[in-house]
């Protein structure tokens, strides 16, 4: 089933690569949310819910806007040797719409803070536009930053989405 899937995924992916440009990763990548916490009653957790996604959504849209990187809450990002191509992620990590690319040469630097297991900050510093800053899995943060930073050996390993 999970292959299955990964196939399904890299059919969407290969729809939108160019003659000649090799796809050298697929991975999963979330925004980064700030928690507000607290207590709630029952009751109001979907209408919090609810609000809490319309404004993800609007902070993803002005950051997105402001970066030219584009974003969404949940995303497939594909790495080819020339562009990151990134999808809205649907259910099980399907890749849905298709959001864009960024050329990789409007990527100066990527950088990893911290250490850690699970999803990692990864801080995409763009040439002429604001820092865009991404989780995805640890398996792939710092293989990410050593392949968009120029760093020999860094492309990085291919990762199941589903």
């Amino acid at each position: 089933m999970a292959s299955s899937l990964r196939d399904k995924a890299l059919a969407v992916v290969r729809a939108e690569v160019r003659p000649g440009e090799s796809v050298l990763a697929l991975f999963p990548a979330i925004t980064v949310e700030e928690s507000s916490g607290g207590l709630a009653p029952a009751g109001l957790w979907p209408l919090i819910m609810a609000v809490e996604t319309l404004r993800r959504r609007l902070r993803d849209h002005t950051a997105s806007r402001a970066s030219l990187f584009p974003l969404s809450s949940r995303m497939i990002i594909a790495l080819s040797d020339q562009r990151l191509l990134i999808w809205a992620a649907g259910l099980n990590w399907r890749p849905g719409n298709f959001l864009g690319y960024v050329s990789r040469d409007r990527i100066l630097q990527v950088t990893v803070p911290g250490t850690g297991s699970g999803w990692r900050r990864v801080l995409i510093h763009l040439a002429n536009e604001p820092t865009v800053t991404i989780k995805v899995p640890s398996t792939t943060a710092g293989q990410l930053a050593a392949a968009l930073s120029g760093a020999p050996d860094g492309a990085p390993e291919t990762r199941e989405t589903g």
